[in-house]
């Protein structure tokens, strides 16, 4: 008699529960969801990098009905490039193996987090014949092109591109966030104009980033103890909240602060941890300025508190980048009920949305007259930062809730399990 398989689902990701990068909480509040559904989920992870205190949590856990198993690998602080990359290749590594040799017939789930772990699904699917979906978080070689990490057209770029042709072909089904990512991942496979573009297109999904409404609401900054704390009440607080990554135009936001310096009703506030967290750090203290606050990421579970402290929440993309990934940390924005101040190209779809439904404002990179133009109409008219915001939650209420989205993935799984 066979054996009846234990699990309906495995999820590889390595940031996953307890881990405090977006990506890791979007991705367990999927499978807390999915489970909702009857499925039974394993998710192969790592050890956080980013965790209150530096700990580590047990090699195999039992969360909210999800068995996580956590594979060895190096913690190497995610500020270094190489260090990153160590913690990546271990990852995948002892991914691997746990993949290819135990509960090797359960379908996967692979999310591009390392980039190349959908090239094990390939693998997987040729030994044994495994069922495998792609999660696209981020488009690879092309992120890397424009961060300058990778040469445009170089060995390693064309191999990449090689090896994404691999996985999408043979793949069951490839989820992206956007419509702008959906043309870069075709495109970033070698796809485009040959006999299988139709083919992965049509098995290419968009499913939105979602927001757990479960944890953030709108809250009155009156009522936020962080606010109260900061004593920022009476101030006009600009927010950013998030990763602070190579590809974020963190250097947009801070010439805008520097134009602030005088103006004491207004602040700037940068919450989180990244790659260009040390260019805040130097650039408030080389320019002395007292109108930056900084601090570190904020739990899950005050994640709510701290977004209500704001008026308005900034993301900040450099160009060409919606074509490689979406930011996450729009959701939170939204689901906390606060207009967005959007540094990004105008054609973006995030761009074409925030200005279609009147949830915020769009400004070019690099263009500070115009944030500045901006922020001071914000100051005399804090009616039209509520009015904004409150589209912005009813925006998302309509189209990126987290359930909407489980069901989305559940028909997915179920069809291709």
């Amino acid at each position: 008699m066979s054996k009846k398989k234990q699990f309906d689902l495995r999820i590889v990701s390595q940031p996953f529960y307890p881990e405090m990068v977006s990506s890791g909480q979007a991705l367990t509040e999927l499978a807390e969801e999915l489970t909702s559904y009857g499925l039974k989920i394993k998710v192969i992870a790592s050890q956080p990098t980013i965790l209150e205190n530096s700990k580590t949590v047990p090699k195999i856990i039992e969360y909210k009905g999800i068995h996580i198993l956590r594979t060895w690998s190096t913690r190497f602080p995610k500020l270094s490039f190489a260090g990153k990359f160590i913690n990546l290749i271990t990852f995948f590594i002892t991914a691997s193996f746990d993949i290819l040799f135990h509960d090797r017939k359960v379908p996967l789930l692979l999310v591009t987090n390392p980039p190349y772990m959908a090239l094990i699904g390939w693998l997987n699917n040729l030994l044994n014949g495994t069922k495998y979906g792609v999660l696209l978080f981020d488009i690879m070689p092309e992120q890397a092109e424009l961060l300058n990490m990778v040469k445009p057209g170089g060995f390693l770029s064309k191999l990449w591109r090689k090896i994404n042709k691999l996985w999408y072909i043979r793949s069951s089904y490839a989820v992206v966030l956007s419509k702008d990512m959906l043309q870069g991942a075709i495109e970033n496979a070698n796809l485009k104009g040959t006999r299988y573009e139709d083919d992965c297109r049509k098995k290419t999904h968009i499913i939105h980033v979602w927001s757990d409404d479960r944890v953030i609401k709108p809250k009155a900054k009156s009522e936020s103890i962080s606010a109260e704390d900061l004593n920022v009440k009476d101030k006009l607080v600009v927010q950013y909240s998030g990763n602070h990554g190579r590809f974020h135009d963190i250097e947009s936001i801070l010439k805008i602060t520097e134009r602030f310096a005088d103006e004491e009703r207004i602040i700037f506030q940068f919450i989180g941890e990244g790659f260009k967290k040390k260019t805040v750090v130097n650039f408030k203290n080389e320019k002395n300025l007292n109108n930056i606050y900084i601090s570190t990421y904020v739990p899950k579970e005050k994640l709510q508190d701290s977004l209500a402290m704001a008026d308005l929440g900034v993301i900040a993309q450099l160009p060409a980048q919606e074509r490689v990934c979406y930011p996450s940390k729009l959701l939170g924005i939204m689901s906390a009920g606060r207009p967005v101040l959007a540094i990004c190209s105008p054609e973006s779809d995030m761009a074409r949305m925030i200005k279609e439904f009147d949830m915020g404002f769009v400004i070019n990179n690099g263009d500070t007259e115009s944030a500045v133009e901006v922020l001071n109409i914000c100051l005399n008219d804090p009616g039209l930062l509520k009015n904004k915001g409150n589209n912005a939650f009813n925006y998302l209420n309509q189209n990126f809730t987290l359930s909407s989205a489980a069901k989305s993935y559940f028909k997915l799984i179920k069809e291709f399990s």
